[in-house]
Order: C-alpha cells, then structure tokens, then sequence
C-alpha cells in the first residue's frame, strides 16, 4: 500500500463481527478496526494508513489479523503488509 488500503476477503456466513488489528512486526498493535457490518461472501474495509493516533504509519512490513466472530466463536487469519511510499 501507499497511503490508504483495502482489506478484502469472503465469508460463507454472516458474522456478529469483524476485527482487523495491524501490528508491527516487533509485535505493538497500532490499529484497531471494528466492523459489524460485514456479510456472506465478498467484504471490503478500507483503511486510511492511521495509527490510533491519527498519524500515518512508516514505510516497512506489518501483520495484520482479521478475526472474524459468529454466536460466541472466533476464526482468525493473519497476513503480511508491506507499506511503501
């Protein structure tokens, strides 16, 4: 990404909720975002580049996980990004 990204990806059921959180890769979380309205297959959440600070993040690599919850479980995927400016 550059400035701003889209995070996308499908799901066979209807979630409670969504949670993308994006980590440095020394482990520091720097964003959260929520999402409850999320739906079966194709979903698209978009992320300005911001830390919880409002300020935009460095170049370099990140992990971010999407956690994904439906009547009291919880499914995750984590994922690599690399910023470049």
């Amino acid at each position: 990404m550059k400035t701003k990204t889209d995070f996308t990806f499908t799901l066979t059921q209807a979630p409670d909720e969504v949670q993308i959180k994006i980590y440095t890769v020394a482990g520091r979380l720097i964003r959260k975002i929520k999402n409850n309205s999320a739906n079966i297959n194709f979903n698209k959440i978009s992320w300005d580049g911001r830390d919880q600070d409002g300020d935009l993040i460095a170049n370099g690599a990140y992990l971010y996980k999407i956690i994904v919850r439906k009547n009291g479980k919880t499914d995750s995927a984590i994922k690599k990004l690399a910023v470049l400016k």
